[in-house]
């Protein structure tokens, strides 16, 4: 459960006090609003966290030239991006400029034929069109020569974006950036449209309300923390969206069937963003600005419904692509830690779900490309966390045609002579970031509820904590009291599922879309009964009929209960590794280099896997060769076992169970030796280092890891540079740090204990 410093008596007399549940209180508790005035603020959004404009760096000398270049009636060009964050901040920054008087025309780049980011070829064509001063929107720092090129030609570059900040920033006459290394703005999570809004307020020396619902579309959209500043933006542009005065949101929202005064983050989530991205994932997304800023109810009606036929295909062609796509995955015959799925004839505009999809259901990164008629394989890529696609990649931008991202997301281009190699990089990356590909999130559920105490009131309570997304979920529930599980397939691709049961004062139901298919064909299979559920409370509206419905993020049936139970356990943990390997048995890794190293050695009938597949585990006897590195990977494993019996080997080659973490005097040592030295060989004076500094030679490396993560540290080609920053991390938190602590966990447990503890922990018998 998830973990509130409040007690019970604390939180019913907030509740008292507030006139709201106790459950309600509990849930902010657990999201660290402790006392009645942070839960009244959080509550009852009043604009407390709108910052002053003026705050962003280089915010005075943007508005200083965009207003000079409005007096000088200079041609002014947004140069914007093709999903929804990019159409809506084009929109915003050319409704207030149109407002102001000025000269100003937009571009919207072309996903196949431009790219994302600042083109050159387009930069050429907008100067020869008289282009006096440009301004880009959620994109421009990742430009520098394109940047660089205007600046010579005389041509003003405005850059107003949101992402990752490159080592050199380009030569632009002024870069407005939340995170601007020069900065100090409070809040580093607005979205391209939010710095678009507030150059906006800026220029207007107010805030324009009526540009809150596209507001509102983009940073939603684009999935920004709903915390802070972007909360009350979202919630105000909610209400400004359910009474839009657009007429292409209206018609949007009409030909989906959608009522203004239901609209809510979802509405943005999964109707009005897929939407707007379909414009321009298959067509070109200035469709899309036009939509938003047409006054025209006939023009605004021909583009919504358009829009909407054209999010059906984009449907259609992702279950097609998705199927293909997983068909090639299962062929592969060696598993790898990051999926690198390339095909032929695949629609380069849906790439993105494609691998989204695959990484929800495999677990792993998943990186999808096609072969175009250049000859280079193009596509796009998702993560998990715990592996930064940015991090392992940037260093590899030689490899790319193209690339571009962040840690969860990226795009890029590849020869095809060069995807090989690109298989073997994206799997030395994920052992570098310590990625097993065998964890799993961890679904923090805030309470446990009885089926019967579920509600429309207090659904309609718990929605006070909207609006949703990332950073503020919906809460989670663990229900109990269901009877009776009728299950359902739904979707004309089979794609969803529904469970209908009785909860003791009537019916409810689950459902869970966009469900993997092995998922679905395994539950077809399996008996309900003793069916336990974990879910988000919401409504569902159909024919007139509003009743309370549980949106299923995870359930586990009886017999996933009671798997564990089934396999015998040998403890040969203490006992000498055999020379010889029995072809009878299946030997399974969680480290793939041993894998990798092992198989050179042993003869071909010899079955070695990777335990850290999500595939199923098939075999009598496994051999556990390796130590897991936490305890967690082992449970899911045995989620997937098909075995009889299971041996425990357990080998490691640094036992760090009884290894003391570095302290915080320790990590002091090593920033202050960083902070005052750079390009250390690391591949040369390792072992000298770690002397100087009174370090053994793993810890150090360890420590090393963790300031990587943290940006204290630069590591290229072996040389270590230390980037002193002013900003406050919390080393502990850091990825590579809790895997440290998950690491030395597993090896207490698996190393260090008996094996009746062991096997009492782990839950299972011999």
């Amino acid at each position: 459960m998830a973990a509130s410093k409040l007690d019970d008596q604390q939180i019913n007399e907030l509740a008292q006090t507030l006139h709201h549940s106790p459950l309600l209180i509990k849930i902010l508790a657990q999201r660290g609003m402790e006392t009645a005035n942070q839960i009244k603020d959080f509550l009852e959004p009043q604009g407390q966290h709108v910052h002053d404009p003026y705050l962003l760096y280089d915010m005075e000398k943007a508005i200083d030239r965009i207003q000079q270049a409005i007096i000088e009636n200079q041609k002014i060009f947004i140069y914007g991006d093709y999903d929804a964050d990019g159409i809506t901040s084009t929109a915003v920054m050319y409704e207030t400029l149109l407002q102001l008087g000025a000269d100003v025309h937009y571009f919207v780049p072309d996903r196949f034929k431009d790219g994302y980011g600042p083109n050159l070829a387009e930069y050429q064509n907008l100067e020869a069109q008289g282009m006096q001063l440009l301004i880009t929107v959620d994109n421009g720092v990742s430009g520098y020569d394109e940047v660089q090129y205007l600046m010579d030609k005389g041509i003003d570059v405005i850059i107003t974006d949101h992402h990752e900040l490159p080592e050199k920033l380009p030569p632009a006459y002024a870069i407005v950036h939340p995170m601007h290394p020069k900065g100090n703005y409070p809040f580093k999570g607005l979205a391209g449209v939010g710095v678009a809004f507030k150059v906006a307020c800026a220029l207007l020396d107010d805030i324009p309300q009526e540009e809150l619902d596209l507001v509102a579309i983009g940073t939603v959209a684009d999935v920004m923390s709903l915390t802070d500043e972007n909360r009350d933006l979202v919630s105000f542009g909610i209400e400004e969206l359910k009474t839009t005065m657009r007429p292409g949101l209206s018609a949007l929202l009409e030909v989906t069937k959608t009522k203004p005064d239901e609209v809510d983050s979802d509405t943005i989530g999964f109707t009005i963003a897929p939407r707007l991205n379909s414009l321009g994932r298959l067509e070109n997304a200035a469709q899309g600005v036009k939509l938003l800023t047409t006054l025209d109810e006939s023009e605004a009606t021909q583009l919504a419904q358009h829009t909407h036929d054209l999010n059906q295909r984009r449907q259609d062609l992702v279950a097609t692509i998705t199927k293909e796509a997983e068909q090639i995955l299962n062929q592969t015959e060696q598993s790898h830690l990051v999926n690198v799925i390339a095909g032929q004839n695949w629609h380069e505009g849906v790439l993105g779900i494609v691998a989204s999809r695959i990484t929800e259901e495999t677990k792993r990164p998943t990186i999808v490309l096609t072969l175009t008629e250049d000859d280079l394989y193009k596509g796009s890529g998702r993560s998990v966390e715990g592996f930064s696609l940015f991090d392992a990649f940037d260093p590899h931008r030689k490899l790319f045609e193209s690339f571009g991202g962040h840690a969860q997301a990226c795009g890029l281009s590849i020869k095809p002579n060069n995807l090989a190699g690109f298989q073997v990089i994206a799997d030395q990356e994920a052992e570098n970031q310590h990625f097993n590909g065998n964890e799993r999130p961890v679904l923090e559920i805030n309470e446990e509820l009885p089926a019967a105490s579920i509600s429309l009131d207090l659904i309609n309570e718990l929605n006070l904590l909207a609006p949703f997304g990332c950073d503020n979920p919906r809460p989670v529930f663990k229900i109990t009291g269901i009877q009776n599980p009728q299950f359902k397939v739904m979707g004309d691709q089979g794609q969803h599922f529904r469970i209908n049961f009785q909860s003791g004062h009537g019916s409810l139901a689950g459902v869970k879309f966009n469900a993997p298919a092995a998922e679905v064909h395994q539950l077809q299979a399996a008996s309900l009964d003793g069916v336990e559920i974990a879910g988000e409370l919401t409504v569902n509206r159909w024919q007139g009929r509003t009743t309370p419905q549980i949106q299923i993020c995870d359930l586990r049936t009886e017999a996933e209960n009671e798997i564990s139970s089934k396999i015998k356990v040998i403890d040969h943990r203490f006992t000498s590794s055999p020379n010889k390997f029995n072809s009878e048995f299946v030997y399974g890794f969680f480290n793939l280099k041993l894998l990798k190293r092992v198989a050179a050695q042993v003869a071909p009938n010899i079955k070695l896997v990777s335990l850290t597949d999500q595939t199923p585990i098939v075999g009598d006897t496994l051999v556990i060769v390796d130590c897991p590195p936490s305890i967690s990977s082992f449970e899911s494993l045995v989620d997937r076992l098909q075995v009889k019996q299971i041996v425990l080997k357990c080998y490691t080659q640094h036992n760090i169970a009884s290894k003391p973490l570095p302290s915080r005097q320790d990590f002091g040592k090593l920033y202050r030796f960083t902070s005052t030295h750079h390009d250390v060989d690391l591949r040369k004076d390792l072992e000298k280092l770690a002397n100087y500094l009174n370090f053994d030679k793993e810890s150090l490396v360890f420590m090393i890891q963790v300031f990587s993560e943290a940006k204290f540290v630069k590591i290229k080609n072996g040389l270590l540079t230390g980037t002193p920053s002013n900003q406050r991390i919390e080393l502990t938190k850091t990825k590579r740090y809790q895997a440290r602590i998950a690491e030395i966990q597993a090896q207490q447990l698996f190393l260090n204990s008996k094996t009746a503890d062991l096997l009492k922990r782990l839950n299972l018998t011999i």
